[in-house]
């Protein structure tokens, strides 16, 4: 089966359609939920506290989501979670206090944590040719993830145009971005409707479910979790970080910023698209370069005096990012096969979602004891901190590897 028949079938093309619109109204509020709780808050660890609760849930409670929704109808599942998250994107604006606010983050997760399992499970379902399934669920991780740099240049040009003239609607000027989010989910909740699910299965490999510590038995696990997980502390830095960083220390516009975010995800496709352009001879080497260049971009921005070159930095910032995780993700396709992959892929994931979330938290909680301590700049010493914590972290491994 091609890539054109996968897509030619009509229920997978529907599920498929469902998440790329959900995941692009979740990319465009992600965003603006950043810019709006720091603008409730100024608070650099309040924006960290919100993409935490965005990662923490399905790390911790994965395997839990993963066993329950095997217990419910997975069809009904989709329906009702995608419902669930309308009501509370299209609330959100009218919630005035920043906990109530990071509460419905987390009811929204949770939703999430029920609801990816369920869609999973369905994948495998509406994919007859089971050698096709990791092209499938590759469609699936680019419609999760890879509509985030979109959503961040819809919400750029919102903030650059109509966005200032409606600082005076119910709910303030961000509102109508999370109304676009709840219709997304809205349209969701109709494609899914119409996509024909098959009744739920015993799965076969149900009980092959992995424990997460076996995953450290494996030689290459030990290799590539290691590092990534410095580079993904690096990531939450910046995450944490960007908006605090743009805006307060360089000046930038919330409108800047989206475009920030735009440039990290152009420089995310570069490397993806240079790693299938040059394929490097041995995956662990280019896992090696590209972190130890995550870690030198990162330093490098963190003494950036102007936006503009900040935002060249989120272009190289997103193609090592890339690059790196990519390759370390390639290692363990190539080097590992059955259930070894499938422990070295839940220990990968779990660990970089954590990863983040620490980052994001600890570089905005360092950043303001820094600020209450006065001095050099908190935001530019965290950041360059993140980016040496990747670079020691990649000598270190590379000279215990030898």
């Amino acid at each position: 089966m091609t890539l054109v028949q996968l897509l030619g079938g009509r229920e997978f093309r529907r599920l498929l359609t469902s998440q790329l619109i959900s995941n692009l109204g979740s990319g465009l509020a992600t965003v603006a939920l950043l810019a709006l709780v720091f603008d409730l808050t100024g608070s650099a660890t309040a924006v960290g506290g919100v993409l935490a609760l965005r990662l923490v849930p399905g790390a911790v409670a994965g395997p839990l989501g993963a066993r329950l929704s095997r217990r419910w109808d997975r069809k009904r599942t989709l329906l009702l979670m995608d419902g669930v998250r309308v009501g509370f994107a299209a609330l959100l604006p009218f919630v005035p206090q920043v906990w109530w606010v990071l509460g419905w983050v987390l009811a929204s997760e949770v939703a999430a944590l029920v609801y990816l399992p369920a869609r999973d499970s369905v994948v495998g379902d509406l994919v007859p040719d089971r050698d096709e399934l990791p092209v499938a669920n590759g469609l699936m991780l680019a419609a999760t993830y890879g509509t985030l740099p979109l959503g961040a240049g819809i919400f750029a040009l919102y903030a650059a145009t109509i966005g200032p003239a409606l600082h005076g609607i119910p709910g303030g000027h961000l509102a109508p971005v999370f109304w676009a989010d709840a219709a997304s989910y809205a349209l969701s909740v109709l494609l899914i409707a119409r996509t024909a699910i098959p009744a739920d299965r015993d799965d076969e490999t149900a009980d092959l479910l992995p424990r997460f510590r076996d995953a450290w038995q494996i030689p290459l696990v030990r290799r590539t979790t290691g590092p990534v997980v410095a580079a993904a502390f690096g990531l939450g830095t910046v995450f944490s970080l960007g908006i605090v960083f743009a805006v307060d220390t360089l000046g930038a516009s919330e409108a800047q910023f989206g475009t920030f975010v735009i440039l990290f995800g152009v420089g995310a496709g570069l490397g993806v698209g240079l790693m299938h352009l040059r394929p490097p001879p041995n995956h662990l080497e280019a896992m090696w370069r590209g972190l130890g260049t995550l870690g030198a971009v990162l330093v490098g921005m963190s003494l950036a005096p102007a936006i503009g070159l900040a935002l060249v930095a989120a272009v190289l910032f997103g193609a090592a990012a890339t690059y790196a995780i990519v390759a370390a993700i390639s290692a363990l396709q190539v080097e590992l096969d059955g259930r070894p992959r499938l422990l070295a892929f839940t220990a990968f994931h779990v660990l970089l979602r954590l990863a983040l979330a620490a980052g994001a938290l600890v570089a905005g909680a360092v950043a303001e004891l820094l600020a209450v301590a006065g001095g050099i700049d908190p935001v530019r010493m965290v950041m360059a901190g993140g980016g040496g914590v990747v670079v020691v972290a990649v000598m270190w491994h590379r000279w215990a590897g030898r």
